[in-house]
């Protein structure tokens, strides 16, 4: 009677594990790819609720339908011009196609492990073709990392979504820098870079403030030339003016006007020290007279 129990409750648990294994979860940030005997059943299962038969018969593979970013991808590389340096990056990637993904690589492992691989070559390949100073300097023609970044993800996206199911969002380089046994050489380069630069610039600057100091004379000159012009041209004017009203002040009475040259004069030869010695019939002695006085 034991006996036939622990049969029992060995076939209820085997019965309940084989149809617990029927269902599955598909969780809303995932897709999942349904395989029936290691052949891929498509369609692609969307989040929910699903039954399928039984393991080994089916076997369910759940990927990520967000946006994953692969760090960590540093490597030492030769440029150009025959100079260590190393890059540190990053991959943005996204599973496009599930079945093909699924078909091609399984897993998220593998597919680190594609990408990573892809980024080594593509990143060889582009900084490899490039001098070290064209990332590096700090002169005007230094090159911006962006268009390495834009030529390695060009290189990376298709390979990557026809082979793996795999779209490649962003390709990054986070550091370029030096070994550290390379560095003390070229950052005193760099200093000397810069200093040369710095010359450069207040040359430049001196050179310039000197062109702008000679305009501002120039301007300064012809501004006063034109206004000492146009002062004597109103001089001119104003004395002819006053030569006319004299003119006609003189012609209309010759007499009153003799008579304020006479006092003008006077007011110039004589104070109250002044003690004058002169004839009758001098003409300043004419005016003192006050019968002489014009009415």
């Amino acid at each position: 009677m034991t006996f036939k129990r622990i049969v029992t409750a060995i076939v209820v648990v085997f019965v309940g594990v084989i149809a617990y294994s029927c269902f599955y979860t598909i969780h809303e940030t995932q897709q999942g790819v349904l395989t029936n005997f290691g052949k891929i059943s498509p369609p692609v299962k969307e989040p929910g609720l699903h039954v399928k038969w039984p393991w080994p018969i089916s076997k369910i593979y759940k990927v990520e339908r967000r946006i994953q970013t692969l760090n960590g991808l540093t490597h030492e590389l030769i440029t150009e011009d025959q100079k260590n340096v190393l890059v540190d990056g990053y991959t943005m990637w996204r599973i496009s196609d599930p079945i093909k993904y699924v078909e091609a690589i399984r897993t998220d492992v593998n597919a680190v492990e594609r990408l990573r691989e892809l980024y080594f070559a593509s990143s060889g390949i582009v900084i490899s073709n490039r001098a070290r100073d064209a990332f590096i300097s700090l002169g005007l023609e230094h090159e911006d990392l962006h268009e390495a970044c834009r030529e390695m993800h060009n290189r990376i996206a298709p390979i990557a979504k026809a082979n793996y199911g795999i779209e490649v969002i962003r390709v990054g380089i986070v550091e370029y820098t030096l070994p550290v046994e390379n560095r003390p050489s070229v950052i005193q380069r760099m200093i000397s870079e810069r200093a040369r630069i710095a010359t450069r610039y207040r040359s430049e600057g001196e050179e310039k403030a000197i062109t702008i100091e000679a305009l501002a004379i120039n301007e300064h000159e012809k501004i006063m030339a034109e206004a000492h012009a146009e002062a004597t041209t109103i001089l001119g004017n104003a004395e002819a003016q006053a030569m006319a009203v004299l003119g006609k002040a003189y012609r209309e009475d010759p007499e009153f006007y003799k008579f304020i040259r006479a006092l003008d004069s006077y007011d110039l030869i004589i104070d109250k020290n002044t003690t004058l010695m002169l004839p009758a019939d001098s003409e300043l002695f004419k005016y003192l007279d006050s019968k002489s006085i014009p009415r």
